[in-house]
């Protein structure tokens, strides 16, 4: 009896013990399939990050080694600068395109339109009445040349036939060629002929000076005007941009210097139109009083010449 109760006594002590290396024994069973699934899936990553040792790439062969979405990655991201560089330029193309002189005709309203077009009209103008004026002012240096002619002549009729038909100062001489030769009848006859004839030598001269002044008040008004018209184009178009950049709310620097850049075209033009007027204008002016001083002291030589003949007769 008392050594069965001994025995009993031990397992019983020693029950809990076996409890413990049962449950513990269980716990690693059961969880021994997970580690062991896990470890192939790991076992990839690992050998994408390290790199193949000399010789074992010919052990590899033909398997690829490439990890997916890495290489589409990578070459997207290349492709990405050009891209980048390809739409910069195709914007630096189309604002340098948006912002000229044709873009401002076809998208300005009546107002810049009408601008432009004046600015345009003066300019034609201007280098027209250059061209005829530089023309008519070399004929009359022509005909001031046949001057010395006239008076080396013999007389009066053949220093007229010196001159020519269409001689503009001969204009000069035969006004004061019919005076002299005309009768004192009537009441032009109780004037004196002294009179008459400085009369009408001034007509004369008048004439050849009102034939060099034409066209230069246009190209002075030209040189005036021109460069406020293309000043008013300008703010016109500042504030038209001002306004539709402050509607469309982007205030950024290529919304403003576009179309501010834009506008001072018309300044540009306004003085490309002026600068060329103003320097034929004073071109012009200083040929034309050549011209008439000479016509003036051929005048004033034909008066007294006449004078003094009609005295002596």
């Amino acid at each position: 009896m008392n050594t069965v109760s001994l025995r009993e006594g031990s397992s019983r002590q020693h029950a809990p013990a076996k409890f413990l290396a049962a449950t513990i024994a269980a716990l690693f069973l059961a969880f021994s399939p997970v580690a062991m699934a896990q470890e192939p899936a790991a076992a990839p990553a690992e050998t994408t990050e390290v790199a193949p040792v000399d010789g074992a790439v010919d052990a590899l062969g033909d398997v690829d080694t490439s990890i997916p979405g890495l290489t589409e990655t990578a070459t997207a991201e290349e492709a990405a600068p050009v891209e980048t560089a390809a739409e910069g330029e195709a914007v630096e193309g189309e604002g340098f395109e948006a912002f000229s002189i044709e873009h401002l005709w076809t998208d300005g309203d009546i107002v810049a339109r009408t601008t432009l077009v004046l600015m345009v009209l003066m300019s034609i103008g201007s280098w027209y009445i250059v061209v005829v004026k530089f023309l008519d002012q070399n004929k009359l240096f022509d005909n001031a040349k046949k001057l010395g002619e006239f008076w080396e002549a013999s007389s009066v009729d053949d220093g007229l036939n010196q001159l020519g038909a269409k001689n503009a100062f001969r204009d000069i001489a035969d006004s004061a060629v019919q005076v002299a030769q005309s009768g004192d009848t009537g009441l032009m006859g109780r004037i004196s002929r002294t009179n008459r004839m400085s009369h009408k030598v001034v007509q004369a001269v008048e004439g050849i000076n009102n034939r060099l002044s034409n066209g230069m008040s246009f190209l002075a008004t030209v040189g005036a005007v021109s460069p406020f018209i293309g000043l008013f184009g300008t703010v016109y178009g500042i504030v038209n941009a001002l306004i539709a950049i402050g509607i469309s709310g982007q205030a950024s620097i290529d919304k403003v210097a576009g179309p501010v850049g834009e506008a001072l075209y018309m300044t540009a033009i306004g003085l490309f139109v002026a600068v060329p007027a103003v320097i034929f204008y004073n071109l012009l002016g200083r040929r034309n009083k050549t011209l008439q001083d000479t016509a003036r002291h051929f005048a004033v030589d034909v008066e007294q010449l006449l004078i003094s003949s009609t005295t002596k007769a």
